[in-house]
This record gives C-alpha cells, sequence and structure tokens, in this order.
C-alpha cells in the first residue's frame, strides 16, 4: 500500500485528488511539550473524508526521559481519544540539530530510554506506539520495545536487517492532489485487520465490563493449567492463543503486578 506523510510545510492538499493514488496518509499532529500543528486537524478530516486509513505522528524535542512523557501527554491531548488505523508515531530524530545544540547525549542507551518512555506513556492510553527513525538511528541508537517501525531510507530499496512495518522511501515524491515534493512511504502491515478483529476484546477496561463468558475464560485457563501466573505476576502460557493475552492484559488494567490478585478474585466469585 502506498501513502504520504505531511505536516503544515504541506500545506492544502486535495484530498480527494490524493485519494486516487495512495491509500493512507500519516499526519503530523505536533511537536514537542506544546506545539500543535496548524494544519493537522484539516489534514486529518480531509484524508478521513476521502477514504484513507489514517495515521499520525509526533516529533520530538525530548532531551530526558521525563520530557518524553510531557510530549507523550501533550500528543494525547492532542488526539483527545480518537482512534487511528496505526500505532501513534514517535519521531525522536535530529533533523533541525535541536538536541545537538542542547548538548543532546547521543547514545543507545540514551536515546533508547527517552523513546521507551515515550511509547510506555502512550501504550498507557491504551494506544500502540511506533517509533520513526533512519536506517543509521535503528542501528545505532535505538533498540526499544515497539508496536511497529517505521523506517526512512531515501532508496529504491530498503537495506536495514530488522523488521520494519513502514518504509519512508523518499523526501521528494509527486502525488496528485499535493503541491510540490511529499515523503511518499509503503505501508506492509494493515493494523487494522488486527485491531478489527481484537475490536471486542480490546473494550473490556475492567473486569466488572466483561461479559460473562470472558470472565469465564480467566477461570478455565488457570484451572486447565494453560495460563500460570506466579506471585511475582509473571504469566507463562502453555498454548499457542492470543486470545488470553489479551484478557489477561485486561484483567489487570495493564498492570502486570496486580494480575495475581485480580485473578484470586475471579477464583473467589465462582
Amino acid at each position: 500500500m502506498n501513502g504520504i506523510d505531511v505536516s503544515k510545510h504541506n500545506g492544502a492538499v486535495n484530498w480527494t485528488s490524493a485519494a486516487t493514488a495512495i491509500d493512507f496518509a500519516i499526519i503530523r499532529a505536533g511537536y514537542g511539550k506544546t506545539y500543535v500543528d496548524p494544519w493537522f486537524e484539516r489534514h486529518l478530516a480531509g484524508a478521513q473524508a476521502a477514504g484513507l486509513r489514517v495515521g499520525v505522528y509526533h516529533y520530538s524535542y525530548a532531551l530526558t526521559v521525563e520530557d518524553a512523557r510531557v510530549e507523550a501527554r501533550h500528543l494525547l491531548d492532542v488526539i483527545n481519544g480518537r482512534k487511528f488505523d496505526m500505532p501513534l508515531w514517535f519521531d525522536m530524530e535530529d533533523a533541525d540539530g535541536y538536541k545537538k545544540k542542547h548538548g543532546f547525549k547521543f547514545s543507545r542507551a540514551n536515546i533508547s530510554a527517552i523513546t521507551q518512555a515515550f511509547i510506555d506513556t502512550i501504550r498507557a492510553a491504551g494506544y500502540q506506539c511506533g517509533v520513526y527513525a533512519s536506517k543509521s538511528w535503528f542501528e545505532d541508537y535505538i533498540q526499544v520495545d515497539a508496536d511497529a517501525i517505521w523506517l526512512a531510507q531515501w532508496a529504491s530499496k530498503p537495506t536495514y536487517a530488522g523488521r520494519f512495518d513502514v518504509w519512508q522511501n523518499s523526501d521528494s515524491g509527486t502525488v496528485l492532489g499535493v503541491t510540490g515534493k511529499v515523503d511518499t512511504n509503503v505501508l506492509y502491515t494493515e493494523f487494522w485487520k488486527e485491531q478489527e478483529e481484537d475490536e471486542e476484546m480490546k473494550t473490556y477496561k475492567h473486569t466488572t465490563e466483561m461479559p460473562e463468558w470472558a470472565r469465564d475464560t480467566f477461570v478455565r485457563l488457570v484451572h486447565a493449567g494453560i495460563v500460570a501466573v506466579d506471585d511475582a505476576g509473571e504469566i507463562a502460557v502453555q498454548e499457542c492463543s492470543v486470545q488470553p493475552m489479551v484478557y489477561l492484559d485486561r484483567l489487570c488494567g495493564g498492570q502486570i503486578e496486580k494480575l495475581p490478585e485480580a485473578i484470586k478474585v475471579l477464583q473467589t466469585s465462582e
């Protein structure tokens, strides 16, 4: 699938025309701790009205782990609970030299810690989070637990050895409906299929919100020995199944340390 990513720098886009040439768009929501892209809402509304799959990204000026958390909360405020067709994207590079000018330490440990802090904050709000970076940044600086990878490598074909879900192949593409040059991308993972298949399970944030069959599932999994939980909250799954893991996450509200107690409550309530 082919797509573009845009910000205020691209100005007005004729999304109806663009939709004849592309399948998706990734739109900048903002950057830093407070900035909101003035074209975000217009780009978002136009792309969605044209029937495109849509994602959003945030450009980071974070110099510390706490900065990253603040930036993540800012992005969450901007999107205001809205859902998208792919994970929220985090761009941690230094395209304008801001980090270098402010004495930033360019090391794998530092950049990975800052990136992971952003990811974890986004996840805690119920969203998936992906990371955008160049091939060299992924190879030299970024080693994180992310839900998706957006690789920037402007070339005729990607040579990055790691896995990636989206490939930004050019910063100077031309697309109908867009004035001037635009970043072009190829998407390999249709994230929305997984979201649609799992939509019913993802709505259960607390045990009391689950239907009776879902609550019973936990008890059966534990009693059958398919799922084991030790006192430290570590989970062992004896059979290959995605659903039990999703339910387990919902049972403890995403707080794994509370899982053993949550299961005990279910068992005693039978």
